[in-house]
């Protein structure tokens, strides 16, 4: 319990950072670099999807060292990387793309080390409790951070932003060096089911989860654009916007996941995903405040139904010892959506919502909407094929 104390403090204070430092990071790079909203969204793409990347090599570091000693040389790049990219206003947007790449190595072995860790320090009838709770406390920490960001900014603006973050990252790792030294559970029977990450069924499973996905993409790429300028009397507060999100997290996902032990892992998917798709309608209708929260609150209900689950299930089915190798294998569908959605985004805002001239959000959103379902319709058509290849929950503890 003590271990999963100092993983949980880790993942807080690590969502802090992340996304604290995401949805500022192509105004940072308009600001002080010339770049415009197509660029700055290739930028924005390559970084996220390099951390996805990142997860191959991190899950394989992650197994071979322990998921501890991996996540502590993760939060030291990731502290480098922010560092570097703190710096790169005075020292060039070279120096800016050094930093985003150190530090999305960072994160791409830190996320696999996170989830492997609570297999690692939990026994089998906690596990779920122990991925909700992983995936809850992450976005405690965005909910704190979202609250206290505008003081930070009118401190220091995103400068100050990016400063604060930066000595929040060396901090953790420097707790989490000289603090999280228990020893994993030893786990004496295998768990999971060998080869099964390979089964084209479990393929087909998880490629088809990138439509929804992609929206929790656009919530970097494209809300903070379209609210500043759809919505601009509310982008002053944008990061209570945020911090709205991340809070349902912290709540809905424990409890929700609570409430639905026992049910079935498909037909939660498909509950889930459908929810997190037509939020989307509520950003299709005439610019009002009212439906942008309404946006927040269906997204992340939805949200919090299928996310946690879909971790756990994914260490369910990994062979043994390969916890950190089956989480990135099972994110590079994640790696498409976002790099995908980062290409495209930057488009999409020039022609619906340009910052001159005449704006049709509601064909943004909508065929955003329409590309989502797809995650749900699929699952739903495919449910029974789907299911035959997918091995059960654990249910029997490991001495």
């Amino acid at each position: 319990m003590k271990s999963l104390v100092f993983l949980n403090l880790a993942n807080l204070f690590e969502g802090i950072c992340y996304f604290g430092m995401v949805p500022l990071l192509i105004a940072y790079l308009q600001r002080h670099f010339a770049v415009d909203d197509i660029r700055a969204g290739w930028v924005l793409s390559y970084y996220v999807g390099l951390v996805t990347l990142a997860m191959f090599p991190g899950g394989a570091l992650c197994d071979r060292l322990g998921a501890r000693r991996a996540l502590i040389w993760a939060l030291g790049l990731v502290g480098l990387g922010r560092t570097l990219l703190l710096y790169s206003a005075q020292l060039g947007m070279d120096w800016a793309l050094l930093g985003l790449t150190v530090m999305a190595t960072g994160t791409g072995i830190f996320q696999p080390c996170v989830y492997a860790a609570v297999k690692d320090y939990t026994r089998a009838p906690q596990a779920a409790a122990g991925y909700s709770w992983l995936y809850a406390i992450m976005n405690l920490g965005t909910v704190l951070w979202f609250l206290l960001a505008p003081g930070v900014r009118a401190w220091g603006d995103i400068e100050g932003v990016y400063l604060v973050l930066s000595l929040v990252t060396w901090a953790n790792w420097g707790f989490q060096l000289l603090c999280f030294r228990q020893p994993a559970y030893p786990r004496s029977a295998p768990v999971g089911a060998g080869g099964t990450l390979w089964n084209r069924r479990f393929l087909v499973f998880i490629w088809l989860l990138v439509p929804v996905r992609s929206l929790v993409a656009h919530l970097n790429y494209t809300l903070p654009t379209a609210v500043l300028r759809t919505y601009p009397w509310f982008y002053d507060r944008l990061e209570y916007c945020f911090a709205l999100n991340n809070f349902l997290l912290f709540v809905g996902t424990p409890l929700l996941t609570y409430l639905t032990l026992g049910r079935s892992l498909m037909g939660l998917m498909i509950g889930g995903s459908l929810v997190s798709a037509l939020s989307l309608g509520f950003l299709m209708l005439p610019a009002q405040t009212a439906w942008l929260l309404a946006f927040v609150l269906a997204f992340s209900l939805g949200e919090a139904v299928w996310q946690s689950r879909l971790f756990e299930f994914v260490a369910q089915q990994a062979p043994p010892g390969k916890v950190g190798a089956a989480m990135s294998f099972a994110n590079f569908p994640w790696f498409v959506a976002k790099t995908a959605a980062g290409a495209y985004s930057g488009w999409m805002l020039q022609h619906f919502i340009p910052a001159q001239g005449a704006q049709r959000p509601e064909i943004l959103w909508g065929a955003y909407l329409l590309l989502a379902l797809l995650t749900p319709l699929s699952l739903l058509v495919l449910r029974h094929w789907l299911t035959q290849g997918l091995v059960p929950p654990e249910t029997e503890p490991v001495p």
